[in-house]
Protein backbone atom coordinates (compact mmCIF):
# COMPACT_ATOMS: atom_id res chain seq x y z
CA UNK A 1 0.00 0.00 0.00
CA UNK A 2 0.72 3.19 -0.92
CA UNK A 3 1.48 6.25 1.61
CA UNK A 4 -1.46 8.10 -0.02
CA UNK A 5 -3.50 5.58 0.07
CA UNK A 6 -3.01 4.96 3.22
CA UNK A 7 -3.74 8.33 4.45
CA UNK A 8 -6.91 8.63 2.43
CA UNK A 9 -8.21 5.53 4.30
CA UNK A 10 -7.17 7.14 7.58
CA UNK A 11 -9.15 10.61 6.61
CA UNK A 12 -11.94 8.51 5.69
CA UNK A 13 -12.60 6.32 9.05
CA UNK A 14 -11.83 9.36 11.33
CA UNK A 15 -13.40 11.42 9.50
CA UNK A 16 -17.14 10.16 9.76
CA UNK A 17 -19.73 11.12 12.29
CA UNK A 18 -19.19 8.94 15.32
CA UNK A 19 -19.70 8.95 19.36
CA UNK A 20 -15.98 10.35 20.92
CA UNK A 21 -14.64 9.06 24.27
CA UNK A 22 -11.52 7.96 26.15
CA UNK A 23 -10.88 3.85 26.40
CA UNK A 24 -14.44 4.19 24.83
CA UNK A 25 -16.17 -0.05 25.94
CA UNK A 26 -19.17 -1.15 23.82
CA UNK A 27 -22.31 -1.73 26.76
CA UNK A 28 -23.96 -4.34 24.51
CA UNK A 29 -23.05 -6.34 21.89
CA UNK A 30 -25.56 -4.83 19.23
CA UNK A 31 -23.25 -2.19 18.89
CA UNK A 32 -20.74 -4.18 17.27
CA UNK A 33 -23.20 -5.43 14.82
CA UNK A 34 -24.20 -1.62 13.95
CA UNK A 35 -20.97 0.20 14.44
CA UNK A 36 -17.41 0.15 14.32
CA UNK A 37 -14.55 1.37 16.92
CA UNK A 38 -12.13 3.57 15.71
CA UNK A 39 -8.91 5.13 17.34
CA UNK A 40 -8.95 9.25 16.43
CA UNK A 41 -6.78 10.16 19.38
CA UNK A 42 -3.64 9.17 20.87
CA UNK A 43 -3.21 6.65 24.24
CA UNK A 44 -3.40 9.37 27.18
CA UNK A 45 -3.99 8.10 30.86
CA UNK A 46 -1.57 6.23 33.62
CA UNK A 47 1.10 4.25 31.91
CA UNK A 48 2.42 2.89 35.20
CA UNK A 49 3.87 -0.61 35.17
CA UNK A 50 3.89 -0.46 39.09
CA UNK A 51 0.32 1.29 39.51
CA UNK A 52 -2.62 -0.83 40.62
CA UNK A 53 -5.22 1.39 38.48
CA UNK A 54 -7.11 1.00 41.75
CA UNK A 55 -8.65 4.41 41.80
CA UNK A 56 -8.41 4.91 38.30
CA UNK A 57 -9.01 2.97 34.43
CA UNK A 58 -5.12 2.65 33.17
CA UNK A 59 -4.57 4.54 29.58
CA UNK A 60 -6.54 3.87 26.68
CA UNK A 61 -6.77 5.57 23.23
CA UNK A 62 -9.18 8.24 22.02
CA UNK A 63 -12.13 6.03 20.23
CA UNK A 64 -15.07 6.62 17.99
CA UNK A 65 -18.02 4.46 17.47
CA UNK A 66 -19.14 5.25 14.12
CA UNK A 67 -22.17 3.61 12.87
CA UNK A 68 -22.89 1.50 9.96
CA UNK A 69 -25.52 2.59 8.56
CA UNK A 70 -28.51 5.33 9.23
CA UNK A 71 -27.83 8.97 10.73
CA UNK A 72 -26.24 10.01 14.27
CA UNK A 73 -28.48 13.12 16.10
CA UNK A 74 -26.76 14.74 19.40
CA UNK A 75 -29.78 15.49 21.90
CA UNK A 76 -27.86 16.94 24.39
CA UNK A 77 -25.66 16.60 27.56
CA UNK A 78 -26.81 15.89 31.38
CA UNK A 79 -23.91 15.84 33.70
CA UNK A 80 -21.63 13.30 33.33
CA UNK A 81 -24.14 11.88 30.46
CA UNK A 82 -24.38 12.45 27.02
CA UNK A 83 -26.88 11.38 24.86
CA UNK A 84 -27.69 10.81 21.34
CA UNK A 85 -29.73 8.82 18.82
CA UNK A 86 -29.30 6.58 15.86
CA UNK A 87 -32.18 6.58 13.24
CA UNK A 88 -32.18 3.44 11.03
CA UNK A 89 -35.15 2.98 8.47
CA UNK A 90 -36.42 0.38 10.73
CA UNK A 91 -36.11 2.26 14.08
CA UNK A 92 -34.55 4.52 16.71
CA UNK A 93 -32.08 3.47 18.84
CA UNK A 94 -31.06 5.39 22.10
CA UNK A 95 -27.73 6.15 23.10
CA UNK A 96 -25.89 7.36 26.29
CA UNK A 97 -22.20 7.62 26.88
CA UNK A 98 -21.48 7.97 30.39
CA UNK A 99 -18.43 9.91 31.17
CA UNK A 100 -16.78 9.61 34.81
CA UNK A 101 -13.14 11.56 35.54
CA UNK A 102 -10.76 9.03 36.05
CA UNK A 103 -12.86 5.60 34.22
CA UNK A 104 -13.01 4.86 30.49
CA UNK A 105 -16.34 5.90 28.93
CA UNK A 106 -19.28 3.91 28.58
CA UNK A 107 -21.46 3.73 25.22
CA UNK A 108 -24.83 1.76 26.25
CA UNK A 109 -28.31 1.27 23.77
CA UNK A 110 -30.84 2.53 26.81
CA UNK A 111 -34.94 2.98 26.91
CA UNK A 112 -36.29 6.15 25.39
CA UNK A 113 -37.95 6.89 28.57
CA UNK A 114 -33.93 7.13 30.09
CA UNK A 115 -33.55 9.94 27.97
CA UNK A 116 -33.66 13.08 30.05
CA UNK A 117 -37.46 14.60 28.71
CA UNK A 118 -36.02 18.70 29.03
CA UNK A 119 -33.08 17.26 25.84
CA UNK A 120 -36.05 16.19 24.34
CA UNK A 121 -38.87 18.96 24.57
CA UNK A 122 -35.71 21.08 23.27
CA UNK A 123 -35.46 19.71 19.65
CA UNK A 124 -38.83 20.87 19.34
CA UNK A 125 -38.27 24.43 20.51
CA UNK A 126 -34.58 25.21 20.05
CA UNK A 127 -33.17 28.21 21.60
CA UNK A 128 -32.84 30.96 19.55
CA UNK A 129 -30.02 33.03 18.73
CA UNK A 130 -29.86 36.48 20.97
CA UNK A 131 -30.61 39.56 18.36
CA UNK A 132 -27.60 41.80 17.79
CA UNK A 133 -27.50 44.74 20.13
CA UNK A 134 -28.90 42.49 23.31
CA UNK A 135 -32.92 43.13 21.95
Amino acid sequence: MRLEDAVRIALDRTQRDGIRGWGLHLRHTNLDDMGELVQVGPVEGCMSNHCAHSSHDPAAPILKWVPRRGTLHHLGVDGWKEYFVLRLPERDVFLRVRREEYYHEILEIIDPDRVPEYLLADLAFPTPFPKEGGE
